[in-house]
């Protein structure tokens, strides 16, 4: 499971349609990025970088909950965390895309998708 999630990672990073990296379709990835992720449209961006510390890699069960139609107002609660796969996050948090940061966040799994 481990080995096929990260390389399903490892081929979103270079099959992206639309030459999404500098050289175009078929150049390598830039060699900052260690895992790609995908946004709800399908884009692909760098959501881990080779600087930060490797660990493993993994899906939890749960789902993810809804993609926000808007963006709540700014609250004083700790930062989000970042992540590339579930494997990041605390506890039962998974890893999901946040419409208003642009970028995978660790959230609390939501029983109902």
């Amino acid at each position: 499971m481990k080995g096929l999630l990260v390389c399903s990672l490892a081929i979103i990073g270079v099959v992206v349609p639309g030459g999404i990296f500098p050289g175009g379709p078929g150049s390598a990835p830039p060699a900052t990025c260690r895992y790609w992720c995908r946004t709800p449209q399908g884009q692909a961006y760098c959501c881990e970088g080779v600087d930060e510390p490797e660990g493993p890699v993994g899906v939890k069960i749960g789902s993810c909950p809804r993609v926000r139609p808007q963006c709540p107002p700014v609250r004083t609660f700790g930062p989000p965390s970042p992540c590339s796969n579930d494997f990041k996050c605390f506890g039962s948090d998974k890893c999901c895309y946040d419409i208003c940061l642009e970028q995978h966040v660790c959230k609390p799994l939501s029983f109902f998708g």
